[in-house]
């Protein structure tokens, strides 16, 4: 506590160049489901027919193996936080991918099958959506800087993780900017990540920033300055490949990571990051900010596109499904019969009579 205080004041100290920043919500405007890997159809006899699609096998872990670890991670994460009383926390994470539903689209009757999802950072279920969004997030940003450099910074571990430290650390990536070492920096964004391997918490920030160069060396010294201490590890490089995208877009801590800390530890890491955000953009980037978020709301808009091109869906869940498909194959089967018109004489039918019912009237 006595270094972040000692921090806070250090940056209180000249003021610097004025430098736009915005740090970005990521999160969704609308909630979300989350498809499963598995897709549903009905077989003649109104039965929900699972079709396992082909996985790939060759040095990765399937999807449904996959699923599985992560929710054994999140129920780990659960079970420890009740052991606090911590129900503000586990709440969400005990109802994330709970309630499962049915996408049927209208055109060729294709369902899909999804669940609803928390898009809580520290929910190892929400996760690998999460961090594929951000990749697509990231690229995004990426193509409006031309000379890329990756950028890592960090400070001296620390035993008690806490909200003042994170935005401290914010703060000091923000005197940073402004300084004259930073002025031929034309902007970038920047993501905050954490890690506590027994050493105590280790608190690091990725960014890819937009400059012609950066001398590491330099770098080194002016964080160390700004951070109050007498040497700081960093590291610059130039990167022209999508290379970055590993460390950009990792998540704010993995999921089994945060599994493996004892429960008081998890409680710290999800207080000092809420109501935090740990993305953000400056310089020229803070510009784009609104092309960006019409950009992330024009794909949620666009929605889920069936094989078939359609894009209108009925959602049901599971019983509702299979007597909709039931009532489907019976309407097929079922041929209906025509019953005369509700008419007093011909005269007053205006189309013309089919000839089984013209003796009807005669």
């Amino acid at each position: 506590m006595a270094r972040t205080e000692e921090l806070i004041g250090k940056l209180m100290l000249e003021p610097e160049a004025f430098v736009l920043h915005a740090e970005l919500d990521e999160a969704p405007s609308q909630p979300r489901p989350d498809t499963a890997d598995l897709e549903i159809r009905c077989d003649e006899n109104g039965n929900v027919v699972k079709d396992t699609p082909e996985l790939e096998r060759r040095g990765v872990t399937s999807h449904p193996e996959l699923w599985k670890k992560s929710t054994v991670h999140k129920l780990s994460v659960v079970s420890k936080l009740l052991s606090l009383g911590r129900a503000d926390i586990t709440d969400p994470l005990a109802r994330c991918h709970t309630e499962e539903k049915f996408a049927l689209c209208t055109g060729c009757r294709h369902a899909v099958k999804f669940f609803n999802r928390c898009e809580r950072h520290y929910c190892a279920e929400c996760q690998a959506r999460l961090s594929r969004d951000r990749r697509d997030s990231v690229e995004w940003w990426a193509r409006e800087i031309k000379a890329p450099k990756h950028v890592v910074l960090t400070v001296r571990n620390t035993d008690t993780l806490t909200k003042l430290h994170v935005q401290t650390f914010k703060e000091c990536f923000s005197r940073l900017r402004r300084t004259k070492f930073a002025r031929n920096w034309r902007g970038g964004f920047y993501r905050l990540e954490v890690t506590n391997e027994s050493k105590g918490w280790h608190l690091h920030l990725h960014a890819l920033i937009d400059a012609e160069w950066i001398a590491q060396s330099r770098l080194a010294e002016a964080w160390a300055k700004i951070v109050g201490q007498d040497i700081a590890i960093v590291h610059v490089r130039d990167v022209h490949s999508r290379d970055y995208l590993a460390e950009v877009t990792k998540y704010t801590v993995k999921g089994s990571q945060l599994a493996s800390w004892t429960a008081e530890q998890i409680a710290q890491f999800v207080d000092a990051f809420s109501g935090v955000r740990s993305f953000g953009v400056f310089g020229q980037l803070y510009g784009k900010r609104t092309e960006w978020r019409e950009w992330i709301d024009s794909i949620q808009e666009r929605g889920h596109v069936c094989k078939c091109g359609c894009s209108s869906f009925r959602i049901l869940d599971r019983n509702e499904l299979e007597w909709e498909n039931i009532a489907y194959e019976e309407r097929r089967r079922c041929v209906p019969t025509l019953g005369p018109p509700k008419v007093s004489s011909q005269t007053e039918l205006n189309i013309e009579l089919p000839s089984r019912y013209a003796a009807a009237f005669r």
